[in-house]
């Protein structure tokens, strides 16, 4: 009875947190498709929660360099994975991950607002480099493997002394970045932003995180294209949540009888 109890509530618990992370992603589609976006030459003097679209331009900031390609961009997140084994099943297992940006300027042909992209939750297109074992990483790879500490150059040999056995498993780096004029979605909220010169097609706001609003977003597709992205892994979670639950409940009431 005590196991059927435990295997009960550990498949309930968790259940309930792929539930509330699948659900937490639902919650910022509803976010984001209960209005339309604004034209950005209405935020003159608009403070709050605001949606915008349009192209992502350079401002004074200039780029950044993204770690693992080193491509210019204004925008970025990166990934390291290693590929570990567990009996018979294999599954990839995050190292490490961070995110860095600039100020950028998003125009959509009626004027240009800064956004600021710090504590956005960043959705971009992925480019991943998976390397095997012993396989010579690229230049910019290598560098960040040797600067961090999670993360191991995977070229490990055991000397058996009749022989070496060379040991090691294979890695995965991703990086997301928002290139200079990608198409840009992003929900966040306005604030007054630094004063502009007479004339500018700049408007006196400035985009960034908030109190004001639940979500930030940043997005290189569209707004339905950026709800369908976060949709499909909150579906998936949501729906790995309750099967979890019920097969745990199902299993559990089952060693009760």
């Amino acid at each position: 009875m005590v196991v059927a109890q435990l295997l009960t509530l550990a498949a309930l618990a968790v259940g309930g947190y792929f539930c509330y992370t699948g659900g937490r992603r639902l919650t910022t589609v509803y976010h984001i498709l209960r209005s339309d976006p604004l034209p950005v030459r209405e935020l003159h003097g608009h403070r709050g929660p605001v949606e915008i679209e349009g192209r992502a331009v350079e401002g004074d900031d200039g780029t950044v360099a993204a770690p693992f390609t080193g491509s210019r961009c204004l925008a970025y997140t990166y990934e390291a994975e290693e590929l570990r084994s567990s009996g018979k099943t294999e599954s990839w297992e995050t190292l490490d991950t961070g995110m860095g940006g600039v100020d950028f300027v998003v125009d959509d042909g009626t004027g240009r607002v800064k956004v600021d992209p710090a504590g956005a939750d960043i959705h971009l297109e992925s480019h991943s480099v998976t390397v095997p074992p012993h396989t010579e990483l690229p230049e910019r790879i290598a560098r960040y493997v040797a600067a961090t500490d999670g993360v191991d150059p995977q070229d490990g040999v055991v000397d058996l002394k009749v022989t070496q056995f060379k040991v090691g498993n294979k890695q995965r780096f991703t990086e997301r970045r928002l290139d200079v004029g990608e198409t840009v979605y992003v929900y966040g909220q306005a604030r007054r932003g630094p004063s502009v010169e007479w004339g500018s097609d700049l408007v006196d706001a400035l985009v960034g995180d908030g109190d004001g609003t639940p979500v930030f977003v940043i997005s290189d597709t569209d707004e339905r294209g950026t709800a369908w992205r976060i949709a499909r892994g909150g579906l998936w979670r949501a729906g790995l949540g309750l099967f979890v639950a019920a097969v745990g409940t199902v299993v559990g009431a089952s060693l009760l009888l």
